[in-house]
């Protein structure tokens, strides 16, 4: 581990990634056809690192934390680490085979985030997301009341009222100098992912985890 909490706490969602018995464990599907792939939030690069058998491929890691940048860099040079966001992704149209997003799209303006993937996607690419449901919210508020956090009492708030706001409207609003950070339903999914142009598509709860997977047709 290191001295830092944002990077000590990708170290051990990579030690989570290797192993298939962890409650946490949650991976993408990579095919042999995946030669280009692209991790939005990727973090210190966790789920690739944790992916052997990708190793060799055009791997792209996307985040807005330069620390978990610059920490990638130094362990794992066989991927490509790039600074940008998800509402803006800073490549060519049709560049990648599979693009990613391990529960970082609840941090971002989703719309934009889904089409955006979808930009940057080759005909017959795919998309795999995991998001963050109604009821890991909750508990998030529960526990912040339980322990008298004010500020994250305040935080777990605007979540709860921006995923109701989101799930019945389509809209989102940012807090704290645009942070966005909201729940996902099923149905609000389904919509944001057909408003992108994605086909053969699953919402769903699979392995314990909320999931969203697609695929861009043409």
């Amino acid at each position: 581990m290191t001295t830092d909490p944002i990077i000590d706490y990708h170290l051990t969602e990579l030690e989570r990634a290797r192993h298939v018995a962890s409650t946490h464990y949650a991976m993408p599907e990579f095919l042999d056809t995946d030669q280009a792939i692209l991790d939005i939030g990727c973090g210190i690069g966790q789920t690739f690192v944790a992916s052997e058998k990708i190793h060799g491929k055009l791997l792209v890691g996307l985040d807005v934390n330069l620390k978990c940048l610059d920490y990638g860099r130094s362990q794992f040079d066989y991927i490509e680490y790039v600074h940008g966001s998800a509402e803006h992704l800073p490549f060519r149209g049709q560049a990648f085979d599979l693009v990613i997003a391990r529960v970082s799209l609840p941090y971002t303006d989703i719309y934009h985030s889904v089409s955006d993937a979808h930009r940057v996607l080759k005909p017959n690419g795919r998309v795999w997301l995991t998001l963050h449901p109604f009821s890991m919210t909750m508990k998030e508020l529960i526990h912040a009341i339980a322990q008298f956090d004010v500020k994250e009492i305040v935080l777990r708030s605007y979540v709860l009222i921006h995923g109701v706001i989101f799930h019945l409207f389509g809209k989102q609003f940012s807090l704290f100098n645009k942070r966005y950070e909201s729940f996902q339903t099923i149905g609000r999914m389904r919509r944001v992912m057909k408003y992108a142009g994605f086909q053969d598509v699953f919402v769903g709860m699979r392995d314990g985890r909320f999931m969203v997977t697609g695929r861009k047709v043409g």
